[in-house]
Parts: C-alpha cells; structure tokens; sequence
C-alpha cells in the first residue's frame, strides 16, 4: 500500500476489493444467471437495487459514470425476467460466498473490522448520497461475512456519491472516465468502453478534453493532473466526518483490513491492488 496517500484514499483502496469484489464474484454471476439475468443486467439491477424499482435514468444519475442508454438497455431487460428482492439476495449470497471462498471461515479480525466498519457511516445524514441512502435502509444480512461487505460497501458508496459531486462542476461523464484511466496509468481509450461509450463519443470527449488542454498525447497535462488530483482532494474532503468518526483507530482498521484487501486481489475476486491505481501518475509528478 501507498502510505503517501491521505487516509481517507487509503481507507478507499482497503474497502474497495471487500465491497467491489461482488462485481467479479463467480458466485454472484452465476446466481444472476439463474435469474435469467446477463452479466450488465445483473451488475446493474443489483447494484441499483436498493433504490427501488427506479427508471434507467435514475440509475444512470446515481452511477454517474456509465453512458445512458447501456443502463437503460440493461435495467430494462433485467426488470423483466427477476424480481428485486431475488436479485438482491443473490447479490448479498454472491458477495458472501466469495469472501469465504478466499478468505476462510470468519474470523474474530474480520468481526471488529466490521464492528468499526458499521460505526462509521451508521445514521450518517444521507442528502445528496443516492446509492448511499439506498444501501442505509436495507436489512442488514445478519451473517459474518454478509455484514463486513455491506459494512465495506456503506463506506464505498458514500465516498462514491461524493465523487460524483466533486467532478460534475468540471466535466462530464465520459469525460471524468478519460481522465480516470490516465490518472490511475492505464492506457488511454481503455477502461472508458467499460462504462459503455461508443467510439464516436469518446472520440468528441477526448476532444473537448483536448481543447481545454486536459489531456494531450494519450496522457493528462500538468493542468489535467493537478485538475484530477483536485477532484480526489474534494472526494477526500467529503469524507471528513467518516474520517472523524474512525479517529484513532484508523491504524486498527487499516491493520485488520490490509490481509483481507490482499488476499481477496490475490486471488482474483478483485483484479487489480487499488493501491497502486495512479502511482504511476504519482511518481510522474513526483519526477516534475
């Protein structure tokens, strides 16, 4: 782990293979499968699921990042094959099953990790946090391993919602992906198509992009890093209340998270160490 980070980025990086790792779940998508659901219907009826029966646009605001119409395609087609509480309680078996297949049988560690977890976000105001409200007001699993990941996806999603906040004065949707992909030192024009942008809209993003010298050569510009970096600053700000919250037993949390994060990218339920998401841009800045 990057200790260079600020603490709420490191607590992002902790939480994220325990609460994400239900989108690469085995377990999870063979259970949508059995719902009738393909892989985006099931990613997003389920993670959408704690709004309720919404419309596609109300998921594609509180996603934020994914081009409309592949939310709408998928929130259409997934409503008509499953019922929502059956989606749900194959999301929540998926993302148990996963956690006990790499982590082991529950553990005490595991248990004060959610202890601490819950306490951090638990009657928190919700304005302005759609998916976080949405996740606040479900029935809590009441299993070991059910309630680490709801505990880890709590924290998850209201970091996430602040996001969305913090870039929406500065770009748009695909734009922020753009600048997302060369902030973590992927390759440009790479995980963009995972949010569903055709061609022809990141072609006209980049451009924008381009035009307001935000990027330039497939990489960020010294404007586009510190504009980026800007944005996590704000996410980072946001989380002030979490942070203070955690207060001094932030080293505890991070003690007990870090074997758990590992092992979960070590053995594939979460493919990459978010940790180390933009330390290539980081050490480039560094060399500046």
């Amino acid at each position: 782990m990057s200790e260079g980070r600020p603490a709420a980025r490191r607590l992002r990086d902790l939480v994220e293979p325990i609460a994400a790792g239900v989108y690469f779940a085995p377990e999870a998508i063979r259970a949508y499968e059995e719902l009738g659901l393909n892989y985006f219907e099931g990613y997003f009826c389920s993670r959408s699921g704690s709004l309720g029966r919404v419309p596609g646009s109300v998921v594609t605001a509180a996603f934020g990042h994914f081009a409309p119409a592949v939310v709408e395609r998928a929130i259409e087609g997934g409503r008509t094959k499953a019922d929502l509480d059956a989606v749900l309680a194959a999301r929540t078996s998926g993302a148990e099953a996963q956690l006990e297949r790499l982590l082991g049988p529950p553990t005490e560690e595991a248990a004060r990790a959610t202890e601490i977890l819950r306490s951090l976000t638990d009657g928190l105001n919700p304005a302005g946090r759609a998916l976080y409200a949405g996740l606040s007001v479900l029935p809590w699993p009441n299993t070991p391993y059910g309630d680490l990941w709801r505990a880890a996806d709590l924290v998850r999603e209201h970091r996430g919602d602040a996001h969305i906040a913090a870039w929406m004065g500065e770009v748009d949707a695909c734009e922020i992906t753009l600048m997302t992909e060369l902030f973590w030192g992927m390759p440009a024009r790479s995980y963009v198509f995972t949010r569903g942008w055709s061609a022809d809209e990141i072609d006209l993003a980049t451009a924008r992009l381009a035009d307001r010298d935000i990027v330039g050569n497939d990489a960020l510009t010294d404007a586009g890093r510190e504009l980026r970096e800007e944005i996590e600053q704000r996410t980072d700000a946001s989380e002030a209340e979490v942070m203070a919250r955690l207060g001094n037993r932030q080293e505890e949390l991070f003690e007990l998270l870090r074997p758990m994060a590992k092992a979960i990218v070590d053995g594939g339920g979460y493919p990459v160490d978010p940790s180390r998401m933009g330390d290539t841009m980081a050490a480039s800045a560094r060399r500046r």
